[in-house]
Parts: structure tokens; C-alpha cells; sequence
């Protein structure tokens, strides 16, 4: 059974059920928890069915790997770049995120919401999730777009020259709203980027149950049927948690600080591997599953109840581009793409690019992550072999070929 992207669902889950502490009105918890009844179930259902799209296609794409996603910071980025979208373009962008139920005036509306919910939610819980817009100086960007991102969004918007120092002030930038752990987003400004619409996310929570530092041990964790690592295990009774038992799979609920925030392990069985777990996981599922937690059973056979979680850290780095065009997002990374209500000039989306970082030990959990909309009106000359070529090695004096291969796979050791 592979086991080795267990541990990765979680970061699905956390994306779900965060709160912050930093951008927009709020001021504490009572506020807080009144502007979450007036998000409304689309646009909650709407970021769940795009959550799952995701990062069920983001494995597809990296089967072996660890993967580590912000499904939230990248439905927000996006959701600021589809306000810019018209015709074709932005029903394309509602479809991959199921916006199509929803005005782009409630969409946002729904947003603004969002974000003052997410406000002080919790004492015990540090998090910032912050938007930004940088523009190329002298580019023309129409107003009521900005108006809009600012109103909704709460983005700061920027106006650079978009040379080398541009790059140090993103950075610098994402840097700050992350807490130091997304770092270098960008290396560069090309001549035909001429804006980047950015969102920060920064999570710090402790577990309301920590573990003993001193219950960890090294124990076996089995990536697959055939290979075998030692990590370190924290353990603890696990009664203050709730649980699902499946006959394929079993779901924890860990909670946080004042608990009303909480990450959710998903352990399929030793005979049932993640691919088959990930074919039954959808929206409605997950919230079945959700509703159906409870306190262990009081019978004799789980007074000796055993609970033990790996301490882990996982970077993770990718850009989207293609995952979003199997998701059904084709038009906007093409030069027929549509961004008028964003600009007069003609737009296309250069690139979607993600940093994350998680860090989950006895205390609790540590999480960042910064999602960058790269926004260009040209196409950047270029040679980049970054998939199969042929080679040839050749005399020109007497054309005499003297070597020649295809490389499907150029490994270098």
C-alpha cells in the first residue's frame, strides 16, 4: 500500500479551515465568528470542489512527491485575476473555479466577507493573508478594476518600474507576509510582464491537545509495500480527538487553540491505496465524512488506544500553467485571452506560481504559502528545451553527421 503522500492531505485540509489575523476590518473574535455566517454556501462550495480539483491533479502531475498546496491563496489570486476577465476568458476561469453560479459583484462581495471572518478568529492563532497588485509604471490599468480589488480584496497596489529592485521589493514583500518562510518568489522581471497580483498566507497555531516532546520516538513509516524509513513519531492516548472509521480509511480531527480551527488526517487503509481514496473524495463526501466525527467509543477495546503522527517539514514549489489548463483554464494563457476589464491593452496570463511551506512538530503547526499571477502582454522570445529533442553532432565542412540521438530523459550525475 503507498503510503507516502498520506501525510499530504493535510495540507488540503488546512488551506479549508484557516483563520487570519491581519488584512481588512475586524477587530475580535465575536466579529469574527458573526462575519462567518455571512459567507454563503456558494462560494464555501465553490472553493471546497476547486480545493479537491486541484490537488487531485496536482498529484496526477507528481505521483511520487510530496505534495503541498494552498488551495485558499490560490483561489484568491485567481479570483482578483477573473474580475479582469471578459467573454470567453472569464467563463473559462468561472468553470475551473466553479464560479458560475455566482455574479462577479457577489463573488466579491462573498470575499470581503470571507476575509473579515477570517479576522482574529482566534488568540491563539497567528495568521496573515494579505493581497497586493504591483503594475509596471505608466502601464494603464482601469480604475474601476483597482477600486474593486481594493475594496473587496483589501490589496495594496503598487506601482514599479519593474527592474531588478522591483524584484528585491516583491520578494521582500512576500517575505514579510509570510514570516520569513516563502523566500526568493521571483528572479526576474521579462519585458512583457506588466503585472503580478500576489496573495500571502502566514499560519501559526498550537495544538489545543500538545504532544510530549518526550513521547517521540523513531518509528517505521512504509512509503510503499516495499520501501521503509525511520521517522520521528509523536504519540500521545488520542481520546481528546474525534474520529470516522470507514472500512477503507479512518479521518482525525486535531484541533487548534480555542477549536474552531483544526487539521484533519485522512489514513487510508494498509490495503487501500491514496489513487483509490482520492476517486471517492469529492465535495459531498468530505462533508459527510466531516459531520460524521465523534469521540472514541468507551468499550474496553480502546482504553489502550494508540495515536502517533509524524513530525514533518515539507517546500514545496510549482506553477500551475498546466493544471489549470486541464482543469478547463486553456484561453487565459493564450494571447487571445480577454483581461478588458483590467486593462485596455491585450493581457494573458504569463504564469500561476506557488511556494508553501509546512512544518508540523509536539507544539503544533507552522504553515506559509505566496501565490503569484505573473500578467503579460507579449511573448518573450525563447529556446528552452524542457521536453523531448533530438541532437545531431555534426562536421559542416563535409556534412558528415557524427552523432545523433533523441533524449527523452537527459539525466546527469
Amino acid at each position: 500500500m503507498k503510503r507516502i503522500n498520506v501525510i499530504l492531505v493535510v495540507l488540503l485540509i488546512v488551506s479549508l479551515c484557516m483563520c487570519t489575523k491581519s488584512t481588512g476590518p475586524g477587530k475580535d473574535i465575536k466579529d469574527s465568528d458573526e462575519r462567518t455566517g455571512l459567507v454563503q454556501d456558494e462560494l464555501i462550495e465553490a472553493n471546497i470542489i476547486f480545493a479537491l480539483d486541484i490537488f487531485k491533479k496536482t498529484i496526477e502531475y507528481e505521483p511520487n512527491s510530496n505534495i503541498s498546496i494552498s488551495p485558499i491563496s490560490l483561489s484568491m489570486a485567481l479570483s482578483m485575476t477573473y474580475n479582469g476577465a471578459q467573454d470567453e476568458t472569464a467563463d473559462q476561469m468561472a468553470q475551473t473555479l466553479h464560479y458560475q453560479n455566482m455574479s462577479i459583484d457577489k463573488l466579491n462581495k462573498q470575499y470581503s466577507f470571507l476575509i473579515r471572518s477570517l479576522q482574529s478568529c482566534d488568540s491563539a492563532i497567528q495568521l496573515n493573508l494579505a493581497n497586493s497588485i504591483w503594475i509596471r509604471n505608466s502601464f494603464p490599468v482601469i480604475t474601476d478594476f483597482i477600486e474593486t480589488i481594493e475594496n473587496n480584496y483589501f490589496a495594496e497596489i503598487i506601482s514599479a518600474p519593474f527592474d531588478q529592485t522591483t524584484v528585491t521589493d516583491i520578494n521582500n514583500w512576500i517575505e514579510d507576509k509570510t514570516n520569513g518562510k516563502i523566500t526568493e518568489m521571483i528572479q526576474n522581471i521579462s519585458s512583457v510582464e506588466q503585472m503580478f497580483l500576489i496573495n500571502a498566507l502566514y499560519f501559526k497555531g498550537s495544538w489545543k491537545y500538545t504532544f510530549d516532546p518526550e513521547e517521540t520516538e523513531n518509528e517505521y513509516f512504509h512509503m510503499t509495500e516495499d520501501s521503509i524509513i525511520t521517522v520521528q513519531m509523536m504519540k500521545s492516548s488520542g481520546k481528546d480527538y474525534t474520529y470516522y472509521f470507514d472500512e477503507n480509511f479512518s479521518l482525525c480531527r486535531m484541533p487548534y487553540g480555542r477549536d474552531v480551527l483544526a487539521m484533519y488526517i485522512l489514513l487510508p487503509d494498509y490495503n487501500y491505496t491514496i489513487e483509490e481514496f482520492l476517486d471517492e473524495f469529492d465535495a459531498d463526501e468530505w462533508l459527510t465524512w466531516k459531520n460524521s466525527l465523534a469521540p472514541l467509543p468507551e468499550e474496553d477495546e480502546y482504553e489502550y488506544f494508540e495515536f502517533s503522527l509524524p513530525k514533518f517539514k515539507i517546500e514545496y514549489e510549482t506553477k500551475f500553467n498546466d493544471i489549470l489548463a486541464d482543469l478547463g483554464m486553456v484561453i487565459p494563457f493564450t494571447d487571445d485571452a480577454n483581461f478588458g476589464n483590467m486593462s485596455p491593452e491585450v493581457l494573458w496570463i504569463n504564469y500561476v506560481k506557488q511556494k508553501t511551506f509546512i512544518e508540523i512538530n509536539e507544539e503544533g503547526t507552522e504553515a506559509a504559502a505566496a501565490t503569484v499571477v505573473s500578467m503579460a502582454n507579449g511573448i518573450t522570445p525563447s529556446f528552452i528545451v524542457d521536453r523531448p529533442f533530438i541532437y545531431v553532432l555534426c562536421d559542416d565542412r563535409t556534412d558528415t553527421i557524427l552523432f545523433m540521438g533523441k533524449v527523452r530523459e537527459p539525466l546527469y550525475e
